[in-house]
């Protein structure tokens, strides 16, 4: 076991590959939606939460108020010399994937409490609230070889991760985890810290838990295809994290989700997990792997890739989402410049998306297009980070993941194609009546009835 703490945060510099196309180059440009920026900043805050109209941290013990917050992870990147590197994962691929948890700090040492549930609530902040690693515990380690079942005996670090995953189960709210597959050009600081703002948001209910594959921090090597081939060759770890996840874990559902990049991560293991265990039926399947809600955020993943995928996953959870916007220019450059079809993230791909789910009779995929009546609420819903810098879209994404509702129970309204789903101008009043419905009075405030 290999303890590191007290992490300064740095972001690594990256040398460019000595050529590139115009084209490419342009990409680089605006392919900016799976990228750390230099101090990670805590996102915007959800809609749903402005002004504590829904509070959810009102039921929060005392212990639970703290600007500490401790996810767990799982990386195949090597372990680099934290004398010389500021983080304590490289970029270098390992062939097993290492097991452990970090702490992340919400503002600087003076920050407090009530001065992050101040900028929890807020709709405009007085200064950004940066996340810094604080420290990180390496317990143990995984072969992607790992089988639901396996008898080999578990390790002493495998041991001691599952016993830290399953004591912050027993006191959670929601005894569920979260798995969050990050997209390209991030670091390992980006991935734990997205999965600590989002389970923050999520009100601290349930247990999160980072994917970091070994994507490199310059978006030349996702387009010149080596961490497009990091990202394919990542799935069969992830693929093995999911079934030792559901074998020794509490969980009563584990839930994935995935962005960008992180989406040929996802829908690959996904495929491999159904495929190896092809004696099992839907119910067996979803039985044993408990997974919940598996979201598709701002996908890069072309959309034959994602149809030939999508009846394995379909198969194992119990709710398909993807979310599609029609302006995002990573996406439509990536389309471009690195060959295939639309991608599935794309507004463009929905039409085909929801007539493949039909014809194969799947009935748990929605579509959430972001961009649908956008002359009815006199705004639009694009770029490529969307997901969780829009504060309509980030208030769907922590309800999804904290309650697994259905779509028409969380606030959003039904397009006229079966199946898509969207944001009306009542969306914030609509998905507040749905959260007070869902979760009572823990996640608001007995006097706030707005």
């Amino acid at each position: 076991m290999l303890p590191l703490s007290k992490v300064s945060i740095n972001s690594q510099s990256s040398r460019l590959l000595p050529s590139f196309r115009w084209g490419l180059l342009f990409l680089a440009i605006v392919f900016v939606g799976c990228t750390a920026t230099p101090e990670f900043i805590l996102m915007e805050t959800p809609a749903i939460y402005h002004e504590a109209a829904i509070d959810p941290f009102a039921h929060l013990e005392d212990a639970g108020r703290d600007t500490l917050l401790t996810v767990f992870y799982g990386t195949n990147r090597q372990p680099q010399d934290m004398e010389v590197n500021a983080l304590p994962y490289g970029n270098k691929q390992d062939k097993v994937l290492r097991l452990g948890k970090a702490t992340l700090r919400f503002g600087d040492e003076n920050f407090n409490w009530e001065d992050l549930y101040r900028a929890s609530i807020a709709p405009e902040r007085e200064a950004p609230v940066p996340i810094t690693l604080q420290n990180v515990y390496e317990m143990g380690s995984l072969n992607d070889t790992f089988l639901f079942g396996d008898k080999q005996p578990l390790s002493t670090g495998q041991k001691v991760f599952v016993s830290a995953i399953n004591t912050q189960l027993a006191t959670a709210q929601d005894k569920e985890i979260l798995v969050y597959v990050h997209g390209t050009k991030v670091d390992f600081l980006n991935a734990v810290a997205m999965t600590a703002e989002i389970d923050h948001f999520s009100g601290r209910d349930f247990v999160g838990i980072a994917f970091d594959w070994p994507s490199h921090q310059n978006i030349l090597y996702y387009l010149f295809g080596m961490d497009v081939s990091r990202a394919k060759n990542s799935s069969q770890a992830l693929r093995s994290f999911l079934e030792f996840l559901a074998m020794y874990t509490n969980a009563e559902h584990i839930n994935l989700l995935s962005y960008s990049a992180g989406g040929r991560v996802a829908s690959k293991a996904l495929y491999e997990l159904r495929s190896a265990h092809p004696e099992l039926n839907k119910d067996s399947l979803r039985e044993r792997f408990r997974l919940g809600a598996v979201v598709f955020a701002a996908a890069d993943v072309p959309l034959e890739t994602f149809q030939q995928r999508l009846p394995a996953i379909s198969a194992l959870a119990d709710q398909v989402v993807v979310t599609v916007s029609d302006h995002d220019p990573a996406l439509l450059a990536a389309e471009k410049y690195m060959g295939g079809s639309v991608r599935v993230g794309e507004e463009t791909a929905e039409a085909a998306e929801i007539s493949f789910a039909e014809a194969s009779g799947i009935i748990n995929f929605e579509v959430i297009d972001l961009s649908l009546n956008q002359a009815g609420r006199g705004f639009n819903i694009i770029g490529h980070h969307y997901w969780y810098r829009h504060p309509w879209a980030s208030s769907d994404i922590v309800l999804l993941l904290r309650t697994n509702l259905p779509p028409h129970l969380r606030g959003l309204s039904p397009a006229e194609l079966e199946g898509v789903f969207y944001m009306s101008p009542n969306y914030i009043k609509e998905v507040r009546k749905a959260i007070r419905k869902e979760l009572g009075r823990s996640w608001y405030k007995e006097t706030s009835e707005k």
